[in-house]
């Protein structure tokens, strides 16, 4: 069978060494030059996949932050309910209050209009008789 890889004695012809030379610090041209089609395509989805997890992590970041943000803001609505509800019960204490006062204070009006009423008869018969 025939290989696509060149033989050992035929690489060593060549000047290619055994081992691959250091890639990083190198542009992507260089590298597919050096490495070849099918290990440049290795490469490409290789740095299309690390910027898809620093993508994800960053995402991930953001949506961490938001949750804190949502969390914080449903505590505080949560806190404000409370005073709303707290304020409600002291609104209608306070208006049943006003109630039996107003109601208190129409029956002292008519108890002094009964008093007055009595003494300006008492007055009337005193005169009266003498």
């Amino acid at each position: 069978s025939h290989s696509t890889v060149p033989s050992e004695p035929a690489r060593r012809e060549r000047g290619v060494s055994q081992t691959r030379p250091r890639l990083r610090g190198m542009s992507r041209e260089e590298r597919s030059a050096l490495l070849g089609p099918e290990e440049a395509k290795r490469s490409a989805s290789s740095d299309r996949l690390k910027l898809a997890q620093r993508a994800l992590a960053d995402t991930e970041e953001l949506g961490m932050g938001i949750m804190g943000d949502l969390r914080s803001q449903r505590e505080m609505l949560a806190r404000s309910k409370q005073r709303l509800n707290d304020a409600d019960v002291d609104i209608t204490r306070g208006s049943r209050v006003l109630r039996s006062m107003a109601l208190r204070a129409r029956a002292n009006k008519l108890i002094t209009a009964g008093v007055a009423a009595a003494v300006f008869l008492g007055l009337v018969l005193v005169l009266f008789w003498q």
